[in-house]
């Protein structure tokens, strides 16, 4: 309920101050769990994310965004959810994997934090896992905007991305990587088209 009067209000004031060009809507899949994986150059990537996907999207967060009553009440009432950035906890993939399994979206942002430009060897390599875990498509975004006033904003949206092969299988870190690789690739080639 919170989620969509917000999600309502910062729709309304996105089309005032910026204007939005979606292309590969279509490539976000509206059955099922589904990982949207983006770059991330802005705070205002969260809400683009937020804005374009047909479902609620549960961002992972840093921890710190939860203290104090009144955010973490907030984020919690967006969906998000909380996880150590340093070191993720058995129950953030909990959550994140019961999450997938139950047909919602998961937000992530493979850079961790804000980083002005994709750097294509610096990802965290948990969206593989997640995605394996949750047995759920990632689907590559990148987001293209100055964010400033009435700027456009430009959001490339690609083909789902599957790891089904490797469902109910056991791997190793170095394949953890190379498949997050594969995501991060998709990303920086959306983002030069």
């Amino acid at each position: 309920m919170f989620y969509a009067f917000a999600k309502t209000v910062v729709s309304f004031v996105y089309k005032i101050f910026f204007k939005t060009k979606v292309t590969g809507a279509e490539n976000i899949p509206k059955e099922g769990g589904v990982i949207l994986c983006c770059n991330h150059r802005s705070y205002h990537d969260t809400v683009v994310l937020g804005l374009i996907s047909p479902k609620p999207v549960h961002f992972l967060a840093k921890k710190e965004l939860f203290k104090g009553k009144f955010f973490a009440s907030l984020f919690m009432g967006l969906g998000a959810i909380p996880i150590d950035r340093e070191k993720p906890s058995m129950d953030s993939l909990k959550r994140v994997v019961g999450t997938l399994k139950k047909g919602k979206t998961i937000g992530i942002f493979m850079q961790g934090g804000r980083q002005e430009e994709l750097d294509t060897a610096d990802y965290k390599a948990g969206v593989a896992l997640f995605g394996i875990k949750g047995q759920a498509p990632v689907v590559p975004v990148y987001i293209q905007s100055t964010f400033k006033m009435f700027s456009p904003i430009h959001v490339n949206i690609g083909e789902p991305i599957s790891f089904e092969e490797h469902y109910g299988a056991k791997v190793n870190s170095e394949q953890l990587n190379d498949l997050a690789q594969t995501v991060m690739s998709a990303i920086a080639e959306l983002g030069s088209v």
